[in-house]
């Protein structure tokens, strides 16, 4: 029998059973928890999960989903929880990564290629987190190279007393010049050009002091490949062990793996569409060829018949040219003899007044 039992969890009443205590009104789990629980079930079950797929093909192929993380398809996603994810100033990927996703991509027939579309896209991912890396790095050598502590490292104990003694022994010297009267002006002169020389020697020694521990001292050094900073072999073996430094030697090695093939790809992918592009510009040409060849045959015969026309019309030009021509000859031809007669004429002329000149000259004897 069931009975209500006050005081339930949260305020809330539970009926009390033979089995364990069912709690009737609000889940008492907290938004944080509930988002948890339902990343888990994507993860586990794929996106749509509670939808029934009533085509069994669109059900193979909830990999395409854009909530599905590409990167961890095909390999792993450097912005996971396990590795880059939540570090520094990384996000976690808030797509889904799951291995039932991984297996439908590795069944479908397409895999080869959308592996190598998706190896692109990953690519992208893995090159953006060593991007932020190398600006961590910069950061961290600046830091370094800045760093006061660094350049004034802490001395022995034995040299502090040595330089705190030079000190006092200074400022007692430069007191007792300072009580001395007047009439005692050269043992005060001496008694600061004394105190000036001391302190003098206690700043050499200082500086002495301090250079040489900072040449004893193991040099702060950055990690070229996760950007994490240690001093010494044993820095640099413990850090080798941190899980950021592992998952930034997997992404970078990654990054060798991959690029070949996505530039190999890309490249295939360019030559296929200027390919493509080629054939269609010839098919465009060899159509429109066509499309003129049919308009072609009469307009060559249109051609034709005007170009008939036009040596008709040549030919009779050509005619009228010659005959005038030949008309031009002989108007040339009549004005010579013109010429040749008018020369006759004065000749005969010129005779004529020769002759008379004669008739005169024998009348006159």
């Amino acid at each position: 029998q069931a009975a209500p039992v006050p005081g339930g969890w949260g305020g809330h009443q539970s009926v009390a059973l033979a089995g364990p205590p069912i709690f009737v009104g609000r889940c008492p789990c907290s938004p944080a928890a509930m988002n948890r629980a339902r990343a888990m079930l994507d993860a586990l079950m794929g996106p749509g999960r509670d939808v029934v797929e009533k085509d069994e093909e669109q059900a193979k192929n909830k990999f395409k989903d854009k909530t599905v993380c590409k990167g961890f398809l095909i390999g792993f996603c450097p912005l996971d929880s396990s590795l880059l994810g939540g570090k520094r100033t990384f996000a976690v990927c808030e797509k889904i990564h799951s291995e039932i996703m991984r297996d439908q991509l590795k069944n479908n027939p397409d895999c080869e290629e959308l592996t190598k579309r998706y190896e692109s896209l990953s690519l992208q991912d893995l090159e953006y987190v060593c991007r932020e890396c190398e600006a961590h790095i910069s950061q961290e050598k600046n830091r370094i190279r800045t760093d006061v502590r660094r350049k004034k490292p802490p001395l022995p104990c034995n040299v502090n007393d040595r330089l705190s003694a030079m000190k006092r022994e200074a400022s007692t010297m430069i007191q007792k010049a300072e009580a001395m009267d007047d009439d005692q002006i050269r043992l005060k002169e001496e008694l600061t050009t004394k105190a000036n020389e001391m302190l003098k020697d206690r700043e050499d020694m200082l500086e002495a002091e301090t250079k040489k521990a900072a040449d004893a001292q193991d040099p702060e050094v950055t990690c070229d490949t996760c950007g994490t900073a240690y001093i010494g072999d044993d820095g640099n073996a413990v850090h080798l062990k941190f899980r950021i430094h592992e998952a930034y030697t997997q992404v970078r090695e990654r990054i060798k793996e991959l690029k070949p093939r996505v530039e190999e790809h890309e490249k295939a992918m360019k030559d296929k569409k200027e390919e493509e592009y080629k054939k269609k510009r010839k098919a465009d040409w060899d159509k429109a060829q066509e499309k003129d060849g049919k308009n072609g045959d009469k307009k060559r015969s249109r051609d034709r018949s005007k170009s008939k026309g036009k040596d008709k019309d040549k030919d009779k030009d050509k005619d009228e040219k010659e005959d005038k021509d030949e008309d031009k000859d002989k108007d040339k031809e009549k004005k010579e003899d013109d010429k040749d007669d008018v020369k006759e004429g004065d000749k005969d002329k010129e005779k004529d007044k020769e002759k008379d000149k004669e008739k005169d000259k024998e009348k006159d004897k």
